[in-house]
């Protein structure tokens, strides 16, 4: 999450979409993250706040921007988010698991197939899961509570760096740069995603995708 109040834009940062290098390269023209106790506070209570002063969680969906600042300030921004082809997406998620911050969790899920990995993923949160652990479809980011899509510009993860300095060039950032930082160590370069996939699991993902495949434009098949 990035907001701008000198540069007029709001980053939505889902899960698994190349947000270490998305951060890395708009952070410095964002406001100053200046987390405390009471903006913790305050960021779950029902009133409205400013940019400026208004506190957001790394992943927050763009729902809870809209709910914090207003509709129309929140239109005010030009928002926008990465997004991946869902596969893909499932993919990155899973490897990503084994090396998660929750060592339980990060162990829990290194010792799961892909197929059980997708099952997993699809139960209640328990125990030291989060909802990053159980993660929902990248259109729960997107989105309001009825489906409508909140967020401006999709900037494909397939053409990131042309569509990321468009972006940058559409709010004048000066000195822009997109570097490749990645976070996720375990997944094999070598290995495309398409090859964690059986009929059974390609379902499954089409399943839990359903609504990024309606609404993003991706083809729900390999």
């Amino acid at each position: 999450m990035i907001i701008s109040t000198q540069y007029n834009f709001i980053f939505v940062h889902i899960p698994k979409t190349a947000g270490m290098s998305v951060t890395d390269a708009f952070q410095k023209y964002g406001r100053p993250q200046q987390r405390t106790l009471l903006r913790s506070v305050s960021r779950r209570l029902p009133f409205h706040e400013s940019p400026a002063k208004a506190h957001f969680r790394v992943h927050d969906p763009a729902r809870k921007f809209t709910q914090k600042l207003g509709r129309e300030v929140f239109d005010g921004f030009l928002s926008f988010s990465v997004i991946r082809n869902p596969f893909d997406h499932a993919v990155s998620h899973y490897e990503y698991m084994k090396q998660f911050r929750i060592k339980d969790t990060a162990e829990k899920v290194g010792k799961l197939t892909f197929e059980e990995y997708l099952d997993y993923r699809q139960q209640p949160p328990s125990g030291k899961d989060t909802i990053f652990a159980r993660l929902p479809n990248q259109s729960y980011y997107l989105t309001d509570e009825t489906g409508e899509l909140l967020v401006k510009r999709l900037a494909r993860f397939e053409d990131l760096n042309a569509e990321l300095s468009a972006i940058a060039e559409e709010l004048k950032l000066p000195d822009f740069q997109l570097r490749h930082i990645n976070k996720t160590k375990s997944k094999s370069d070598k290995k495309p995603y398409q090859d964690y996939y059986t009929p059974e699991t390609e379902a499954v993902v089409r399943e839990i995708y359903k609504p990024d495949f309606a609404l993003l434009g991706y083809k729900d098949s390999l």
